[in-house]
């Protein structure tokens, strides 16, 4: 398996991945919704099929995210039960009760913690710009006055905002569709989650830089549930148990091996 060398890591405490947009149904989560994730049932986990968080290689399911949440259900006394979907079905579904918590590379926002709760943080959360072959853009500072795609409704557009006044923003629906405007000329760089750039890299139509990486302050990565929900207590606890017993040093390493620790796990012991 390729290890995702020029992204991140570190620890745990900023991250990720992304905030969704998108609307499934609203109705509230029944009680059999709630009593499906009890100790000893099943706990469904609404996962991103992207590498690195989520994937397969000759059947076999990998990536972070997912030996993540296999062992925070695991430590629950619950079974993980995957559901794969789009990213911006995940938060919808959540809120229908149609799934029990995000594994996702999911950056947690002031916005998006008025409505769900996020667990302690997994993961720190890098970003990074990608842009064609031969493109002037080499360091982020080349990206005043371009054009700069992102995808619409997640962490990247609003840090985009925030931290870059000189940019001309152009939203794509998906990572794809992002890469294709780069493709068409449309846009000069595309601004995404820097863990899921290799895989952009292998996929796209056209040749592309080695991504610029570098890490979101104030942006942690966590599973997310619906608010109120008891069993963040429990997932805390046993993300807590995997960074003091050496576990999620050794999931870490297998994803992110030449990824820096942040301060935020050497401070939890990790």
């Amino acid at each position: 398996m390729n290890q995702t060398k020029f992204v991140v890591a570190g620890a745990l405490a900023l991250l990720g991945a992304v905030v969704f947009s998108g609307r499934l149904s609203e109705s509230a989560p029944s009680a059999t919704d709630e009593a499906s994730a009890a100790v000893g049932g099943t706990l469904r986990i609404g996962v991103d099929g992207a590498e690195p968080a989520y994937y397969k290689v000759d059947g076999v399911t990998k990536g972070f995210d997912y030996q993540m949440a296999r062992s925070v259900a695991e430590g629950m006394g619950a079974e993980p039960e995957f559901v794969e979907m789009d990213l911006n079905e995940l938060f919808p579904a959540l809120r229908a009760g149609k799934i029990d918590m995000i594994g996702a590379q999911v950056t947690k926002t002031a916005e998006q913690e008025r409505e769900f709760d996020f667990s302690t943080p997994y993961f720190v959360t890098y970003v990074s710009f990608l842009a064609p072959k031969g493109s002037p853009i080499r360091t982020r500072r080349d990206v005043d006055g371009k054009n700069i795609a992102v995808v619409e409704g997640t962490v990247q557009k609003r840090y985009l905002e925030e931290q870059y006044q000189d940019v001309n923003i152009i939203e794509a629906p998906n990572a794809d569709e992002a890469v294709r405007s780069m493709q068409r000329g449309e846009a000069d760089a595309f601004f995404y989650g820097a863990p899921y750039s290799e895989s952009i890299i292998r996929s796209a139509p056209i040749p592309l830089t080695e991504p610029i990486v570098y890490q979101a302050e104030d942006a942690p990565i966590g599973f997310v549930v619906r608010e109120g929900d008891e069993r963040k207590e429990q997932i805390d606890g046993v993300i807590e148990d995997m960074v003091l017993n050496g576990e999620w040093m050794k999931i870490k390493t297998d994803y992110f091996e030449a990824a820096p620790l942040s301060e935020v796990f050497r401070e939890k012991g990790a």
